[in-house]
């Protein structure tokens, strides 16, 4: 039956929507370093093309090993520059700390021709990440940035700044405000980090404001800031939402969360689903852990650090700080499934496997992962999940089937009668165009997929680390 209009036009904008999910999976935070090498064009016309690409391999020889030293991954080198990601902002202004050091150290008694200077420009922001290649509004802000920089300067981005301004050994100075970027509809406030040892940066610039954020990151734009003094002075209660019985201030910069932005709280979640204590995000990198600063000491399955939070514009960075345990994310909406995924769904974890194995079924009804059966026969490839205990030890495998496998504790595909955590149909896993999704089917108390290092939360969702709930709340400050 031939579809109307309007039936295609729906089935259109679904796709639309699936694409947009699928794409919003792929984007992380990243940070983008430049280094671009001053003069090569004059050393070119002056000494030729031979000794000019003489030069610029020899100074490609000398960065390329600081950067990939401090975890940085060089994307690639575009005649006399470089282009590199980090997944941690600090590292990145450390390695280009570590290269203007290094070069002002060879350069120290050489003639003017023999010198090698370099110009640095750092971002944060989201991208899209495809193999080692990034793509996105970060490298484009990056790129401006460092056509504004300086020989021997470091300029970082604001939200560059945000994330290190609270580590006193790493000075910073406010180089420019307003700086117009091309093809970039603000303006952007730069920052010069110090390097030079002897040098002196002066008062640390405030922190920057959520529209400065917007712009470096490309996060969703900010909403208005609420009236100043509308936080209590420090060791007292910061003003609180609507609905928010209880706030606590998190963190040395509590006495004036309006110049903190902090946007966000960590909510606990207790056991009826309620919530509990609040954390505000009131400076970046805020840790989750028996010994964070959100403290979840009640908890032997909760590292001792085990996840960081920082705020940047409209959403919340968590980074899964290498638990044993791992992270969670609430699904909302159904989530792909890659091969190695661990997922919660009550209180068993599972493991998902993908097609990358043959399995068969033994005499005695389990699942083996032999290719061929005694008989020579073929077997045919499936889809699994494997029971993990608290250990990480497999103790039980269930089969993907068909289009549709369900999990609950009284119905499904796969039922789990003990397990009071669970609905009576709880989650499934659909099989569509060769892909597999998660889906919660409506459960109480939710259906989690495991974070990969790194993920943007926003308002409502809900993490798991441990037995412990967390939800992100968004809430502007006003009067009490």
């Amino acid at each position: 039956m031939q579809q109307s209009p309007s039936q295609r036009l729906e089935e259109l904008i679904r796709e639309r929507a699936r694409l947009d999910i699928e794409l919003e999976r792929l984007r992380e935070l990243v940070t983008v370093l430049f280094v671009d090498i001053v003069g090569s064009t004059r050393f070119y016309d002056e000494h030729g093309d031979v000794a000019g690409l003489v030069m610029v391999q020899k100074c490609l020889d000398l960065l390329i090993p600081v950067i990939e030293q401090h975890g940085g991954v060089v994307i690639k080198t575009i005649g006399d520059a470089i282009l590199a990601r980090f997944s941690d902002a600090e590292a990145a202004v450390r390695s280009a700390i570590e290269m203007q050091r290094n070069l002002d150290d060879r350069n120290r008694g050489r003639a003017p021709d023999d010198r090698i200077q370099v110009r640095v420009a750092i971002n944060v922001g989201m991208a899209l990440l495809k193999g080692a290649d990034v793509f996105g509004d970060v490298v484009n802000v990056a790129a401006r940035i460092e056509s504004a920089v300086e020989p021997n300067e470091i300029a970082i981005s604001p939200s560059v700044y945000e994330k290190i301004r609270h580590l006193t050994d790493l000075p910073v100075r406010r180089k420019a405000s307003g700086v117009e970027l091309r093809g970039k509809v603000g303006k952007l406030d730069l920052y010069d980090v110090v390097w030079r040892q002897n040098e002196s940066a002066g008062p640390a610039p405030p922190s920057p404001s959520k529209q400065q954020l917007f712009i470096a990151t490309g996060l969703h734009p900010p909403v208005t800031a609420a009236p100043r003094g509308s936080a209590r002075e420090s060791g007292t209660t910061a003003a609180r939402p609507p609905g928010l019985d209880k706030t606590v201030v998190v963190g040395t910069h509590a006495e004036d969360l309006h110049e903190v932005g902090a946007l966000f709280a960590i909510a606990r979640v207790r056991v009826d689903g309620s919530v509990g204590q609040r954390y505000w995000l009131d400076h970046p990198g805020v840790i989750a852990g028996q010994k964070g600063e959100i403290a979840l000491e009640d908890d032997p399955l909760v590292a001792p650090q085990h996840v960081r939070f920082t705020q940047l514009g409209e959403g919340v960075y968590v980074e899964d700080l290498g638990s044993p345990q791992g992270a969670f994310l609430r699904v909302r909406e159904p989530h792909r499934l890659k091969d190695g995924d661990v997922i919660r769904i009550g209180r068993q974890k599972l493991r998902f496997i993908g097609l990358a194995k043959e399995l068969v079924t033994k005499s005695d009804g389990s699942l083996g992962d032999t290719t061929m059966l005694d008989t020579g026969t073929p077997t045919t490839k499936l889809a699994y999940l494997v029971r993990l205990n608290e250990s990480g030890e497999e103790i039980d495998r269930y089969e993907v089937r068909g289009s549709e496998t369900s999990f609950g504790r009284s119905r499904g595909t796969h039922t789990f009668a003990e397990d009071h955590y669970l609905s009576s149909t709880h989650a499934r896993i659909r099989l569509q165009e060769g892909q597999y999704f998660l889906e919660d089917l409506g459960s109480t108390n939710g259906t989690f997929a495991g974070i990969h290092k790194r993920a943007l939360a926003r308002d409502g969702d809900t993490l798991m680390i441990g037995n412990q709930l967390l939800r992100i709340i968004r809430a502007e400050q006003s009067h009490d």
